[in-house]
């Protein structure tokens, strides 16, 4: 009686284990750099004339993939801001707003297909020129992230090209706008190159 509920038993796992045989899991290191075009969406001041600036961003990267699915920290230095032209009194006025970054992106992605991967997730920024002439009126930011991510066969398998597109969330108007009651808020759309720290495939 015992051997034939061992049988069943193992009969019953059989599915189970080779599911787990067949999970994918695997995880690395990558650095990633790569332009970026940023903007200020500005509200409170009508009218005026957003205009967009080509800044950059580097950083690093970790990847967890279980089957279809990723989990994907970063840490980056990332520069966003704008300009842009508004009227008040005595004619239009030209403001540049240089923002400096370190941002902590955190992502999850599905994999549709062998070598895609759609993201979606938070990132949270902290300003290092908070406070200055050019800089945001506040430290810290969130930001929505919704992007792909792109794995290169072959030869340069060992690369990615990352493209994202990253909504700010908060008011980071600089210090002299609050008064003014307008709204800053960053949008950025990054391309990035990657490269990934594993081992060549065979």
């Amino acid at each position: 009686m015992r051997i034939s509920r061992l049988f069943v038993f193992f009969l019953l796992a059989c599915p189970f284990l080779s599911v787990a045989q067949e999970a994918k899991i695997s995880s690395h290191f990558g650095i990633k750099i790569g332009p970026s075009l940023t903007r200020l969406t500005v509200s409170g001041i009508t009218p005026n004339i957003p205009k967009q600036k080509i800044d950059y961003h580097l950083g690093g990267m970790y990847r967890f993939r279980y089957n279809r699915f990723v989990v994907q920290p970063e840490l980056l230095y990332s520069a966003k801001g704008g300009t842009f032209q508004a009227v008040r009194v005595g004619g239009k006025v030209t403001t540049k707003n240089n923002y400096a970054y370190i941002s902590v992106p955190l992502l999850l992605g599905y994999i549709p297909t062998e070598g895609i991967t759609l993201q979606v997730g938070p990132e949270f920024s902290y300003a290092l020129n908070s406070g200055t002439a050019t800089g945001p009126g506040k430290r810290n930011d969130v930001g929505i992230v919704f992007g792909a991510h792109y794995d290169f066969l072959d030869m340069l398998d060992k690369f990615s090209l990352h493209l994202r597109y990253i909504h700010g969330l908060n008011n980071v108007a600089p210090p002299s706008d609050p008064a003014l009651a307008v709204n800053y808020r960053n949008q950025v759309l990054q391309l990035s190159m990657v490269y990934n720290f594993y081992k060549k495939k065979k």
